[in-house]
């Protein structure tokens, strides 16, 4: 059944209130709205609004009030939204329902800067030894625990009809806040490698799998030293993704940890929609958070195939310039979907409406175009907040295009 959703930020809600936000979409034709549960850091600017126009969210929280005792290990903290205003939720949800409106929760992973930096044996730990503070690790089982908890306790609120789970994987480099210095080469080879993990269970993962990790570890290492310090009289471009494809090729090794990888993302998806499914709630699975556009979500252990077989949904962020960009995107994953035999799991194609991206509304209209050409249905629009009163208009014309479907 084609559908057209919206995503969402409890604090438009405050902002906006949550009957007149559900108003406002509803007549612009959309039939979802999915909404933040427990999000990362965000500095928000609402060009719409002429007071609250800039919000900056409280970081690494969660603004559905979930029970204290929801987590045994590691736990997100409320935010004041979930503190000072606990109806929030409830009643976006009766406003939703009254206006036929359905309504999933959003929920970020690993996706924790403040988890990350506090528990540094639960995060990602580079080749050096060196502990990221943007993630954590998928094959720790402290992080593990935290992922299930969190979506069951999201998914026992009975708010939603599915959870979307976003950042359930290996993070890469480059989070983009805080002010992140690098004058040496980050390209695709450099970025990866930089961001495998090596912490001890990805260790013991590897053994397990007969994979001689700290072999690996020295090679990756002595790589990244070698290019990141050699001359390049003449210059030297920066690697494509082709490039790191090659070096697997002859480099069994990382062939064998990029796999392992995938298998232990894959292990948790298993885990995540046995656990949401359990309240009678289903499970979205967003692609991965940076290594974009589909063909390269195994750079974050993301293995498309495998999680169409074991969720619910799976939700391809197509933030792109260019109609083309977005077609190839989608392309490649029915060409996996068709080839792992998952032709029944549904596929929703998430677009911005954002002039930065679709500098008309015939740009963005090429792009929902591109969506229905390949026969996907299932249309997301990111995101209500911070859409321009131009772009948000657009929202009736991919309703319009959707036709008797959406």
């Amino acid at each position: 059944m084609a559908e057209l959703s919206m995503m969402i930020y409890p604090w438009d809600l405050q902002a906006d209130t949550p009957e007149r936000v559900v108003d406002e979409v509803a007549e612009r034709g959309v039939t979802r709205l999915q909404i933040a549960t427990a999000y990362h850091s965000a500095e928000v600017l609402a060009p719409r609004r002429t007071a609250r126009v800039s919000t900056v969210a409280e970081a690494n929280r969660a603004h559905l009030p979930l029970p204290a005792d929801a987590f045994t290990g590691l736990s997100v903290r409320p935010s004041s939204i979930a503190q000072t205003d606990p109806d929030l939720y409830p009643r976006f949800k009766r406003a939703a329902d009254a206006a036929g409106v359905a309504v999933d929760g959003w929920a970020i992973a690993f996706h924790n800067t403040d988890l990350a930096t506090a528990h540094p044996e639960a995060a990602i730990e580079n080749c050096f030894g060196d502990h990221f503070t943007h993630g954590l690790c998928p094959s720790s089982p402290a992080a593990r625990t935290y992922a299930i908890e969190l979506l069951d306790a999201v998914s026992a609120t009975i708010l939603f009809e599915r959870v979307l789970v976003e950042s359930l994987s290996y993070l890469l480099v480059g989070h983009g806040h805080p002010h992140e210095l690098w004058g040496a080469r980050l390209d695709a080879t450099t970025r990866y490698l930089l961001s495998l993990c090596f912490c001890t269970s990805c260790i013991s993962r590897a053994h397990a799998a007969g994979i001689d990790a700290e072999r690996l570890r020295a090679q990756v290492t002595t790589e990244l030293h070698r290019t990141w310090n050699v001359e390049h009289p003449a210059g030297r471009d920066d690697d494509t993704v082709a490039a790191l494809a090659s070096l697997h090729m002859v480099w069994p090794e990382l062939a064998a940890y990029t796999r392992m990888r995938m298998d232990t993302v894959t292990d948790l998806v298993i885990d995540a929609a046995a656990a949401v499914r359990r309240h009678g709630v289903q499970l979205d699975v967003s692609a991965a958070v940076w290594g974009r556009p589909a063909p390269t979500n195994w750079l974050e252990g993301v293995d498309i195939a495998a999680t169409l077989a074991h969720s619910d949904g799976f939700v391809l962020e197509s933030y792109f310039p260019t109609a083309g960009e977005v077609a190839a995107e989608i392309d490649h994953t029915l060409a996996v979907r068709g080839l792992s035999d998952t032709d029944d799991t549904p596929l929703t194609v998430a677009l911005t409406v954002w002039p930065s991206f679709s500098p008309t509304r015939a740009d963005f209209l090429a792009k929902v175009e591109a969506v229905l050409g390949c026969g996907i249905d299932r249309l997301a629009l990111y995101n209500y907040g911070t859409a321009t009163a131009e772009s948000l208009s657009w929202t009736r014309d991919a309703a319009n295009l959707l036709g008797g479907r959406a």
